[in-house]
This record gives structure tokens, C-alpha cells and sequence, in this order.
């Protein structure tokens, strides 16, 4: 299937259709939302995407978001292992960053990032 190509700040961003409200499913390497408003502009090309892709892509939108610790978008977020911070997510980098930070100061130990179970897999 063939999807129309953006150049949205500077960035090459694949416009996958309608998504939340006002904005649009939209894929630059990461999974994101982008305000229909956007693509009102001229598309520079056009890319066929998979049906294979395509389902990747629709993992990394259930699985993937903004880390709420770098305000990053990410293929893989997971919940913040701390009681303080309930409803925010976390990327890879900064979960082994603040992994390793809290076990040579407080000896203790938050796991693994690729441990968690709830991310929807390939089938």
C-alpha cells in the first residue's frame, strides 16, 4: 500500500491516516502523533509500506510513546518502576541510566527494561 511522504521540521514523516482528535497516525522512525493541520502541505513523495511493515509499525504504536524522563519518542516505553511517579513512562536509555544510578547509590536493584511483560509481541 502506498503512503504519502511529509517533510515536517526537517524530518521525513510517513502520514499513516487518521488517528486521535485532530491528529493523524503518523511514522519517522518512531511511532507519533501529528496534528492533521500538518499535512495540508504538498507531500514530497509517495512510499509503499508492507502489510508486514505495516504491522511492525502498528507494535511500535501500541508498545512505543514519549519517555516522560526525556521527552524522547521511543519504539518501547515502559511504566516508571517508581511509587512516585505512577503514569509515567520510560525509554531503554534513560531506565538503564537511572538503573545503574540508583543501584550504586542506594544498593537496590529496578530490573531489567526488556523484562517487562505487557508489551504486545510479533506474531
Amino acid at each position: 500500500m502506498n503512503y504519502s511522504l511529509y517533510l515536517i521540521d526537517d524530518r521525513l514523516v510517513i502520514n499513516l491516516g487518521a488517528g486521535e482528535k485532530s491528529q493523524h497516525k503518523a511514522f519517522s522512525g518512531v511511532p507519533e502523533l501529528v496534528e492533521t493541520h500538518r499535512f495540508c502541505q504538498e507531500p514530497i513523495g509517495q512510499i509503499e509500506i508492507t502489510d508486514e511493515q505495516l504491522a511492525k509499525i502498528d507494535l511500535d504504536f501500541h508498545n512505543g510513546g514519549l519517555c516522560d524522563y526525556c521527552d524522547e519518542l521511543s519504539n518501547k516505553v515502559r511504566p516508571s518502576p517508581f511509587m512516585g511517579d505512577i503514569g509515567s513512562s520510560m525509554c531503554k536509555e534513560c531506565w538503564d541510566a537511572t538503573r545503574q544510578e540508583y543501584a550504586a547509590s542506594h544498593d537496590e536493584h529496578i530490573g531489567a527494561f526488556e523484562d517487562y511483560p505487557h508489551w504486545k509481541e510479533n506474531v
